[in-house]
């Protein structure tokens, strides 16, 4: 009967490969796989009139969709979504968010954002 040490090293060379080829795929496959992921962005307001108040959420959830190791990489406290605020009118105002106003890099896609119709009020002081 084989004592239980010389089983195990029987076939070392094939075994050490096998590990390898088996991480390098998982390497390779798992970083090149497309997913999602839901973060939280600050809004950022931009061009703010003098005697001006804004009233807004402090940020929104954003889905975005890209390569698993670019979402990872992905630095989300550099991350806003700016709003210019001379485009706005005083009293409520529905926010349109879109990949430009973030800033993400080409390879994140922007899917979806939470609330779907963000407001934004604009009060002017007097």
């Amino acid at each position: 009967m084989e004592s239980q040490s010389r089983r195990a090293s029987r076939n070392i060379p094939l075994k050490v490969i096998s590990l390898l080829l088996g991480f390098t795929f998982w390497y390779i496959f798992g970083n090149s796989h497309t997913t999602t992921a839901w973060i939280t962005i600050p809004l950022c307001f931009y061009n703010i009139p003098k005697q001006t108040t804004i009233k807004a959420p402090e940020s929104l959830s954003v889905k975005v969709t890209g390569k698993r190791s670019h979402l990872r990489t992905l630095d989300t406290n550099e991350l806003a979504i700016h709003v210019n605020t001379e485009k706005l009118h005083a009293g409520k105002n529905l926010l349109s968010i879109a990949p430009e106003t973030i800033f993400l890099p080409e390879s994140i896609k922007l899917v979806d954002y939470c609330p779907s119709n963000p407001t934004v009020e604009l009060i002017k002081k007097a």
